[in-house]
């Protein structure tokens, strides 16, 4: 079986899978949705046998919950009524750490978040 990560974000969000042990990002989706991101997560598991959504909760550095934490526990609580297996993974620094990989500190389409879920599902999996 294969997982998929979601970096949400209200404006964008990335997407990133591993297949045979290779993590690779997606395609990201503008005009975030709930409807959406579950439409595109079906989608993705009937194509690749989808195990796993990997979903990263936006917590401080310092571990604290931050405004988008509640949201997020709520998005993971309906892709789970819609029939996913939910995990959620710190992804402090995850989008930060994208600029310093990709040199793409100032993009803003979408590119950058899968790039984010892809470091996200890569600490999950417990890859360098």
């Amino acid at each position: 079986m294969n997982e998929i990560a979601v970096d949400y974000g209200r404006k964008r969000t990335g997407f990133a899978i591993c297949l045979s042990g290779v993590v690779m990002p997606l395609d990201p989706l503008s005009e975030t949705t709930w409807n959406g991101i579950s439409s595109r997560l079906k989608h993705i598991q009937h194509e690749n046998a989808v195990s796993t959504v990997v979903l990263g909760l936006p917590l401080t550095a310092g571990g604290k919950h931050t405004e988008l934490c509640r949201e997020v526990e709520k998005l993971a609580e309906y892709l789970e009524t819609s029939g996913f297996i939910v995990e959620l993974v710190r992804e402090t620094g995850s989008t930060a750490e994208t600029e310093g990989k990709t040199g793409m500190n100032h993009r803003r389409d979408g590119r950058r978040d899968s790039i984010a879920a892809m470091i996200i599902l890569k600490r999950y999996l417990g890859m360098p």
